[in-house]
């Protein structure tokens, strides 16, 4: 493992160029919701036509999206649940530390699903919504993070291996957290890059690593890019990255194939402000 936690320092410390590879958008939709706010992490059906996703007070969100020329042009059954605790009690009605605050979201194939929450930082199982969770024992550094910059992101590879990451970075870089049988291991670290921070992932049918990484410029405006990583260590690549101010805070994403190839959902985190969540989808081109 430490051979391979040291190609990883390493081998990833420069970004490269995409090359032919790059993100295409395909469009833009904004649901105005006074109920609908806060959506951390997204799931997508593999056809595109349905999602699940977290709110970062606690709440199970899905419904199913409405498409005209490959763009969403609406979103029909939504359904809004709690998120429950290792107890069965909703996480949304104990806000001393933060105990509600979901951040990332990433579904098997035989319906169990994980959750990562920041502030009081854990990775929990649940496996049926709406359900009470699993629990799985911490790494020693979930809470050598920063608060607000602790567990952001979670993903499933095509083995059934689940990652962690981490907003910020520790000083080598940000820790990939493994799942190894009940507890979890640090495989390596992939490099901070221009200041920007992870906020969720998600792995593709062969294994590859995307990254959404998101940055406050002055404090003002929000600025977003697509990240892929190969963690054997031999592929950085950054698709795209957003003008600042382009979209809203992006913070979930979902790769999913249609017809014509890889496809990704984006979706923002409006804070509970007047903003609409918004939705972008964009296509891998070569």
């Amino acid at each position: 493992m430490h051979s391979r936690l040291v190609s990883l320092i390493f081998a990833l410390v420069l970004p490269v160029s995409a090359g032919a590879e790059t993100l295409e958008l395909i469009g833009q939709f904004d649901l105005e919701s006074d109920s609908f706010f806060g959506i951390s992490g997204i799931e997508v059906s593999d056809d595109g036509s349905q999602f699940m996703a977290v709110a970062d007070r606690g709440w199970w969100i899905s419904g199913s999206f409405f498409r005209e020329d490959e763009q969403i042009s609406g979103i029909s059954d939504l359904s809004v649940l709690p998120i429950l605790d290792y107890d069965g009690l909703p996480v949304s009605a104990r806000r001393v530390g933060d105990l509600s605050d979901a951040e990332g979201l990433a579904m098997l194939p035989d319906g169990r699903i994980w959750v990562t929450f920041e502030r009081w930082a854990r990775v929990a199982r649940y496996d049926v919504v709406p359900g009470k969770a699993s629990w799985i024992k911490d790494h020693p550094t979930f809470y050598d993070h920063s608060d607000n910059w602790q567990l952001e992101a979670v993903a499933v590879d095509p083995d059934g291996q689940v990652f962690a990451f981490s907003e910020k970075p520790f000083i080598e870089g940000f820790p990939i957290y493994r799942l190894a049988g009940e507890t979890w291991v640090i495989d390596g670290y992939l490099p901070e890059q221009d200041v920007f921070a992870i906020v969720g992932a998600d792995f593709d049918e062969n294994g590859d690593l995307y990254l959404l990484e998101r940055k406050l410029v002055f404090g003002i405006w929000w600025q977003n890019r697509v990240r892929r990583v190969r963690l054997g260590g031999n592929e950085d690549l950054v698709l795209w990255t957003g003008e600042r101010d382009q979209f809203e805070n992006l913070e979930g994403i979902s790769v999913w194939r249609d017809e014509k190839g890889l496809r990704m959902t984006l979706v923002s985190d409006n804070n509970r402000k007047e903003k609409p969540t918004q939705f972008v989808e964009f296509r891998l081109t070569d």
